[in-house]
């Protein structure tokens, strides 16, 4: 039995209180196993966002990549969602999304090993050393270790992931069923 479609993307755009019906609500199942009974409402809606860019969604992204990083918290394994609420929050190149993206990568060994680690500098490499160098945040320290080590990457490289990754998704998000 499939689930049925959520609300297209222009229902959740023009009311941000909508945004709730998304929020990652954490339980465990039958047998103790950690569930997000959300997990799948917000999946279709990044796929959706993916597969139709829509301007000025940016709060709405970095919503979701909040509900994804606290649904990676509470369970193990990489889910391609979180990846996909990254990518659309990088691709804004708001320099202070570098901390959302920064916890998505940091919640778990698996985020760490799924997330692609450019996304980081999506708003440009000098630029966000530089704002992380500057910054009192409580992380700073350990990003700016990260960073250093990244010392090779450019912007062209950072674009090329983006523009890989949204390609990706795109390619196997838009391929019927069975092909």
């Amino acid at each position: 039995m499939s689930r049925p479609a959520v609300p297209d993307l222009a229902w959740w755009c023009e009311d941000p209180e909508r945004w709730e019906l998304l929020e990652f609500d954490g339980q465990h199942d039958d047998d103790g196993l950690p569930v997000d009974i959300r997990w799948e409402d917000r999946q279709q809606v990044l796929e959706a966002l993916i597969l139709t860019p829509e301007p000025g969604i940016g709060d709405f992204a970095r919503y979701l990549l909040v509900q994804e990083t606290e649904r990676h918290r509470h369970s193990w394994g990489f889910g391609h969602s979180i990846e996909l609420a990254a990518l659309i929050v990088a691709e804004e190149r708001r320099i202070e999304d570098v901390w959302l993206l920064w916890n998505a990568i940091c919640r778990s060994f698996d985020t760490w090993c799924g997330l692609p680690h450019r996304l980081l500098l999506a708003a440009g490499a000098a630029r966000t050393v530089e704002y992380v160098s500057s910054s009192k945040h409580p992380q700073r320290d350990n990003l700016l270790g990260h960073l250093g080590q990244m010392n090779e990457t450019d912007d062209d490289e950072v674009a090329r992931t983006l523009t890989e990754r949204r390609r990706h998704y795109s390619r196997i998000l838009g391929e019927p069923a069975g092909e």
